[in-house]
């Protein structure tokens, strides 16, 4: 991942200004997950023992090199030591006066590397142990030695290629789904970018080489297709790709090897107008997996035969069908299954319930479609990573039931325990004002007029708003 503040003087503005976004980051949710660098922002320069500085220097300083073109990446392959964040020197004026200080007073070590100029210098500072090192104009700065020499290894200059946004996020998609992508695009790399007006209800742009994935394409996709996402789901892809059931094994090699854009007899994309395919991907703290996917198949032209999809996974049990035959599904889960079909069915809501469905016409004509719910994904991460309360059953007991002063075993609980279990309680409340405060961010369009990249126009959707 990278992010790239090509205007963060805009982005400080949105911190400064924006009552919303400082409501968020001032709830003690994101001050426990920002705890070690919003410590380490109050330190002074004369607790470092720091000769010519004065003061808390840090958020002045920071402040003025996110202003300076900032690029932060995230190194996956490191986990928590994987973070670098750079900016241009000469448009950061407090770099020439504290980078000398802290590289003359903080510095422990040195690293010399083949193909920089300058070493990479150790240090620590307050709680966090960070790699300094200047190259071609920029002053990088990284928790972790290996994540700072492999982003340098493999940055290429992108400004040329950036969507034109104050904000914009790339991700590159062959260091997740190295072995998928020569099927999709035919190339070894893949980069998606996001850029991000920073304005609200605006979601930005999207855009992504176009290669074998915008071939083929129907004018639209089954409206059954959207049906069947669940309106809180984490991230959903769908296309107006058609998978028909009368394929044969060598037209499923040929769309293996070849891509969707290989020109299959049976695809018949002059009959039928509406197709659709959709990946659904779920988190649930609920059992030993986290991450859950989900597979949606439009199959309008032969609905009496959409039981034939179920030779190509697994489990036949975890697949089920909707809409009279019109739509095949499938999941990793019994939970991410039902829900999938509840939705389909009406039972429950889906993403064309979003706003009370004044949000279908952004997306409901157009061949592409996709978002993300940060919201529904931080919750559960949250929860799978220690949030949850000890007591299953906590919310189904009357008042009555339980004795405060007892476990689930009948055995007294320590004092610490029962702190620790109602500072958790604390941290779910606030956690649940910050999670439904954020946006779905959400994604659609037709792709552009060369047919080398698509470009999707984004759009937010409030949580809570379904009808």
């Amino acid at each position: 991942f990278s992010l790239y503040l090509r205007d963060g003087k805009k982005l400080l503005s949105l911190f400064d200004e924006n009552k919303e976004v400082q409501r968020l980051f001032e709830s003690k949710f994101f001050q426990g997950i920002f705890h070690d660098p919003l410590y380490d922002s109050d330190i002074r320069a004369e607790d470092l023992r720091l000769q010519g500085i004065q003061g808390a220097f840090l958020k002045p300083f920071v402040r003025e090199a996110v202003a300076a073109h900032g690029e932060l990446h995230y190194d996956s392959a490191h986990g928590n030591k994987g973070f670098v964040f750079s900016f241009i020197r000469r448009e950061c004026p407090m770099a020439s006066k504290i980078l000398p200080v802290l590289s003359k007073f903080l510095a422990r070590s040195g690293y010399r590397v083949p193909k920089l100029t300058n070493p990479v210098l150790e240090m620590r500072i307050g709680l966090q142990r960070l790699f300094l090192t200047e190259s071609e104009g920029r002053v990088y700065v990284s928790n972790g030695l290996e994540a700072l020499l492999n982003v340098l290894e493999t940055l290429y200059p992108m400004d040329s290629h950036l969507l034109e946004a104050p904000l914009v996020l790339t991700i590159r998609a062959e260091s997740f789904v190295e072995k998928f992508l020569p099927v999709i695009a035919n190339t070894p790399s893949f980069t998606i970018s996001i850029g991000f007006e920073l304005s609200t209800g605006t979601g930005g742009f999207l855009q992504f080489p176009s290669g074998k994935l915008t071939q083929k394409l129907l004018p639209s996709i089954f409206k059954g297709v959207f049906a069947g996402i669940p309106h809180d789901a984490f991230a959903a892809l769908a296309t107006s790709h058609l998978l028909p059931v009368d394929m044969t094994t060598e037209q499923w090699q040929q769309l293996t090897v070849k891509g969707p854009g290989d020109k299959l007899e049976s695809l018949r994309a002059g009959e039928v107008k509406e197709g659709g395919f959709a990946i659904v991907w779920d988190l649930s703290s609920a059992g030993g997996r986290i991450t859950q996917m989900g597979v949606v198949i439009a199959n309008t032209a032969n609905p009496d035969e959409t039981g034939v999809f179920k030779k190509y996974f697994a489990d036949p049990d975890l697949t089920a069908s909707c809409g009279g035959g019109t739509v095949f599904l499938a999941a990793t889960s019994g939970s991410l299954l039902s829900r999938m079909k509840e939705s389909c069915e009406g039972q429950s809501l889906s993403v064309l319930n979003w706003e009370r469905g004044s949000r279908t016409k952004a997306f409901e004509s157009n061949p592409f479609f996709m978002f993300m719910n940060p919201g529904a994904g931080m919750r559960e991460l949250f929860l799978a990573g220690g949030g949850k309360s000890e007591e299953k059953d906590q919310d189904l007991l009357e008042p009555d039931e339980t004795d405060p002063d007892l476990d689930s075993s009948g055995e007294f609980e320590p004092q610490w325990k029962k702190e620790y279990e109602s500072a958790k309680a604390v941290m779910r409340q606030e956690g649940e004002t910050v999670f439904k405060g954020l946006p779905i961010f959400a994604y659609s369009g037709t792709g552009a007029a060369d047919g080398q990249t698509v470009h999707l126009k984004g759009f937010t959707v409030q949580q809570g708003a379904s009808r």
